[in-house]
């Protein structure tokens, strides 16, 4: 009672995919793993989360490769609004920067409690709730080769905002911002703006 989601809970998934191109069969398979718990705070959560997975073929071929980077949300959205929790996101880089045959990735977020709102607004257009999320955490690809290792790391946070228009439409509005660091520490930064219209 009180929750805007899931605060505590044990999530995981094992998939498997195979892109057929140009004749051939590229298969691949992944997997994730979720654990949040409530931390003494009400309706604050920690959440680790978990992804790793293989690409079969050829490295040198962009189809035998997993593709990461970015917060991943549009401007205006129909999507999940927290979107860099999807294993295929990485804030704080560019969309698809980040790619590998092979990886491994982990995030620790923290999800703070909800800023609930009596009267933000008017009756055509009004806030019900804002919530702030602060995340880090690390990828590694291909981990069977020096040569071709990429390790970055990053930290960030989201900022939600609930929304509700002509007194029975909800919208969601997002702010979020990432630094990501990698090769010796270059970092580069990431801000993103999104708007999720309706549910």
């Amino acid at each position: 009672i009180g929750a805007i989601e899931a605060e505590r809970g044990l999530l995981w998934t094992l998939g498997a995919r195979d892109i057929y191109a140009q004749e051939e069969h590229y298969p691949r398979v992944n997997g994730t793993v979720t654990f949040g718990f409530l931390t003494p705070w009400d309706h604050s959560s920690i959440w680790l989360r978990g992804a790793a997975g293989h690409c079969f073929g050829d490295r040198g071929n962009p189809f035998s490769n997993f593709y990461f980077g970015g917060f991943g949300n549009n401007w205006v959205d129909n999507g999940p609004v927290n979107r860099y929790r999807q294993y295929y996101t990485f804030p704080g880089t560019e969309l698809n920067a980040i790619g590998g045959q092979n990886y491994a990735k982990g995030m620790v977020e923290w999800a703070l409690p909800p800023l609930r709102f009596r009267r933000v607004g008017f009756p055509a257009l009004y806030a019900n709730w804002a919530r702030l999320s602060l995340f880090g955490g690390g990828i590694v690809t291909n981990l069977d080769s020096d040569e071709y290792r990429h390790d970055v790391v990053n930290v960030g946070a989201q900022l939600n905002v609930k929304t509700v228009v002509f007194s029975s439409l909800e919208s969601t509005f997002s702010v979020g911002y990432a630094v990501s660091a990698q090769n010796g520490w270059e970092t580069e930064d990431e801000l993103m703006v999104s708007l999720k219209i309706l549910r």
